[in-house]
């Protein structure tokens, strides 16, 4: 079992990391006063039955909540759902939910937690790679609207995280690959050796179906220290955070959700690398150094459906661009990260082309 500690400004909580440890914190819910909603998406519900009920029968005052997890789902109504279970159970500030699930099912259970009544306790129990890597540390809750990703959103950090290792078994080949996505970002936010050490563990994890806990850990580790220096975005260092993401969220959004986000991350960081040599951050040869070190990546084909107007109209609306004008987050070398690097739609459609090229040829 590994503990890390992240501190921010608005809270410190810690992180547990282990095989088969919500049985621990069963034990420390029953010493937390007040009701508990607990958001569980529905597939892992059915999946981990008997081990959810045990879970469940250990903790008192317990209120469940099935959630269907989609990105059509991400959105205000759902958050409403949520809010009025709260408002007929007579949820209080002294109250507590706790999400049990993937990214979509945190984002959302984060901001109902973050804007009833200001601010109720939140738990995280991540059951998928991307959430346990990424999206369940930090802080970052939110809802899509009007086919934005993630346009409505708080700052909002959880009491405590546990990464139960042993919901990982029953998680299907997409969901391995979309939290590759996030973890292939964070083999550039440090330095070399980290960069081998994420090329080498992630492959393990695609080919091999072998998780370690050193990755889940590293990756959590290189995040929090971001987060701890930069928990809202003030200064400008989190945005590396988004690597990928501006060309990412205007894949999923182009293409109506119809890919995973960790796959549209896979692909928004290749076509980002793409970017960084036409601008000349990094060589040619680097260029195909990064790409042939992750070859063992999917690209998903889904991609090359979606009109290149399309992605920049989105890209334009993302909420790191300014005034129209593209913002990008680029590389010159692991550990070296450009943030608010201006391009303009003739780079981006040289971009798209080339990654459309390297797609219809895996």
């Amino acid at each position: 079992m590994k503990k890390i500690e992240i501190r921010t400004k608005s809270r410190n909580y810690k992180v547990i990391i282990g095989n088969d440890i919500i049985s621990k914190f069963s034990l420390e819910l029953n010493e937390i006063e007040g009701k508990k909603l607990f958001i569980i998406d529905e597939n892992v519900f059915l999946l981990h039955k008997s081990k959810l009920k045990d879970f469940l029968d250990k903790s008192n005052a317990v209120i469940k909540f099935i959630f269907h997890s989609t990105e059509k789902n991400k959105s205000l109504s759902a958050v409403k759902n949520i809010y009025d279970t709260l408002v007929e159970n007579r949820f209080s500030r002294n109250d507590s939910i706790i999400a049990i699930g993937g990214g979509i099912v945190g984002d959302v259970s984060g901001f109902a937690a973050a804007t009833y009544m200001r601010g109720i306790n939140f738990f995280q129990i991540p059951t998928t790679l991307l959430s346990m890597v990424d999206s369940s540390v930090g802080g970052k809750t939110g809802v899509n609207y009007s086919n934005l990703k993630n346009i409505i959103g708080s700052f909002y950090q959880p009491q405590k995280v546990y990464v139960d290792t042993s919901f990982l078994s029953t998680l299907p080949y997409p969901e391995i690959v979309s939290g590759s996505g996030e973890i292939f970002k964070y083999a550039f936010l440090s330095d070399e050796k980290n960069y081998k050490f994420i090329r080498e563990e992630l492959r393990k994890v695609l080919t091999q179906n072998y998780f370690d806990e050193n990755l889940i850990a590293c990756c959590i580790e290189l995040k929090a220290s971001v987060v701890e220096s930069d928990e809202q975005e003030k200064t400008g260092l989190r945005k590396i955070l988004n690597l990928g993401h501006t060309f990412a969220h205007a894949f999923e959004s182009s293409l109506n959700f119809r890919i995973k986000h960790g796959e549209a991350v896979i692909a928004g960081i290749f076509a980002s690398l793409i970017v960084s040599e036409k601008t000349g951050l990094i060589s040619n040869n680097d260029l195909n150094k990064y790409i042939t070190d992750f070859y063992y990546l999917p690209l998903s084909k889904k991609i090359i459906s979606a009109d290149y107007n399309e992605i920049i109209k989105f890209m334009k609306t993302d909420k790191k661009s300014v005034s129209g004008k593209i913002n990008l987050v680029l590389v010159k070398k692991p550990g070296e990260i450009f943030i608010d690097f201006q391009v303009n739609e003739r780079v981006i459609k040289f971009a798209l082309k080339k990654l459309y090229e390297i797609i219809r040829t895996v």
